[in-house]
């Protein structure tokens, strides 16, 4: 697709597609519009901007949904919200107590199948 095409699809002016393009700061709300026509889950082009990748949306069956998360992503959200979670909620835990009941969780929830062994850190 051309820079016109994308813009009329994501209906936007070009001038704003163009500073999308160069990196510039437009409101998140036009980047949720452009990603769908460019065929990107939602917030790939935030990613982008932070030096990641786009997660591309292929096709698959009708009413089917992809997920935005990369391998490892899950892992690493749960054993950052327990760090959090543990730090707004005790002023005695020592950072050692802290990683440990990271891993703990971390490891529990593979062992239920809800993480993959090869997502762990």
């Amino acid at each position: 697709m051309n820079k016109i095409d994308v813009a009329r699809g994501a209906q936007i002016q070009i001038n704003t597609y163009s500073q999308v393009e160069a990196g510039k700061s437009v409101r998140p709300a036009t980047y949720g519009k452009i990603e769908p026509v460019i065929g990107w889950a939602n917030g790939s082009c935030l990613d982008v901007l932070r030096g990641g990748t786009p997660t591309v949306i292929e096709a698959g069956p009708p009413g089917a949904v992809s997920s935005p998360f990369q391998g490892g992503d899950l892992a690493k959200d749960v054993a950052d919200a327990v760090q959090d979670a543990a730090i707004s909620v005790s002023d005695t835990l020592t950072a050692a107590e802290i990683r440990e009941l990271k891993r703990r969780v971390v490891e529990e929830l593979a062992k239920r199948g809800r993480i993959s062994e090869s997502d762990q850190d």
